[in-house]
């Protein structure tokens, strides 16, 4: 017996189990015998997917015609069969043939889908999909509905691979209508029924965005480069970075909202009015005193960041917006929305009253 003919013999049996009619495995049968006369004209004796695509070349069944792509998939499934015991069923235009162990489940579907007031092409489509399935687990071995388990589903949607993603979509929205029939009707494992859980999302919801690593370095490294207040800077962009302050909660931070003994920042948010209580990195604490003893001006304000300026001027804005972050290059793919991400606005004030208090002690 030729390699071919052993071939042809698995796959032939497969068919067969997967509830194939015999005209239609009469046509495949046909194709097998015709690779196998080429084989032995050829000298092969080990045949593999190469000869294979030299048998459809030969043939003329390397172009895109119906009859042509039928020929590929025929010889292909040849080597499907010898690799996993099982190759890739496909409905034709007349369906692919219920099983005869799976008649009763066939025919409850479909009379299920009667009194659902469905039009003709969605129920001709549910019960198609339900002939693949069906067909699949036949190959598989499984005989009845109660012994479907998780693993002969996954191995179903694994076998869907091949189709496009709008079709595989329409294929798991109906295994999860099906098995939830399947579990009500014909006593099959619950699991089965939470296999394809509903997921609601928000269809305009986006990823969040943050500041990769690198980006964080380049705008400290940066920080002040080009600014009136280099050192206020670096300790702003500290706190929006380390602790992930909002542009608001930093604007308004006090002195006496941080716990310099315990290295620890007590505050309410100022966009929510809920209170955080936050370690405070020793990086951030002596950027804040630097900035306290070598640049911040010398008044009586009980805010940690000020802008240098007339005494009477009124409060002003410093923007750092995500795209003119020091370090960080504009354009779409390096926009960060989002106030936790960074400190994306930085509202700074100036105010005027008592005397500045001294620096903490270390």
């Amino acid at each position: 017996m030729s390699a071919v003919t052993g071939l042809a013999a698995e796959a032939a049996a497969f068919m067969e189990r997967a509830g194939y009619s015999s005209s239609s495995r009469s046509g495949y049968q046909r194709i097998w015998d015709q690779f196998g006369r080429y084989c032995t004209a050829s000298g092969v004796r080990v045949p593999d997917r190469e000869t294979a695509a030299g048998f459809c070349a030969a043939v003329g069944a390397d172009g895109a015609g119906q009859w042509q792509v039928f020929y590929r998939r025929a010889v292909g499934c040849l080597f499907d069969v010898a690799d996993t015991s099982r190759f890739a069923l496909r409905a034709g235009r007349g369906g692919i043939p219920v099983p005869k162990i799976f008649t009763v489940e066939f025919e409850a579907y479909a009379s299920s889908l009667a009194g659902c007031g469905l039009a003709e092409a969605t129920v001709r489509a549910k019960t198609g999909m339900l002939r693949r399935f069906l067909a699949f687990l036949a190959g598989q071995g499984v005989q009845r509905m109660t012994a479907l388990s998780v693993a002969d589903v996954s191995a179903y949607v694994r076998s869907l691979t091949p189709m496009a993603a709008s079709s595989r979509a329409g294929q798991l929205y109906f295994l999860r209508e099906y098995l939830r029939f399947a579990v009500r009707e014909h006593g099959a494992d619950p699991v089965l029924g939470a296999m394809f859980p509903v997921i609601v999302f928000d269809r305009d919801a986006v990823l969040p965005s943050v500041y990769r690593p690198g980006e964080v370095a380049a705008a400290l490294a940066e920080a002040g480069n080009q600014s009136e207040s280099p050192l206020r800077d670096r300790a702003v962009l500290l706190l929006a970075s380390l602790l992930g302050l909002r542009s608001g909660d930093i604007k308004g931070l006090r002195f006496d909202q941080i716990d310099w003994a315990n290295r620890r920042l007590s505050l309410a948010q100022h966009k929510t009015g809920r209170r955080l209580d936050l370690p405070l990195p020793d990086e951030c604490a002596f950027a804040i005193i630097d900035y306290w003893k070598n640049e911040r001006p010398d008044v009586d304000d009980p805010h940690v960041f000020l802008r240098a300026g007339p005494r009477t001027s009124r409060p002003q804005r410093v923007t750092t917006s995500t795209t003119s972050w020091p370090g960080v290059s504009p354009g779409p793919e390096s926009r960060h929305p989002g106030g936790t991400a960074g400190c994306t606005r930085c509202v700074i004030p100036w105010r005027s009253g008592c005397s500045n208090p001294g620096p903490p002690t270390r």
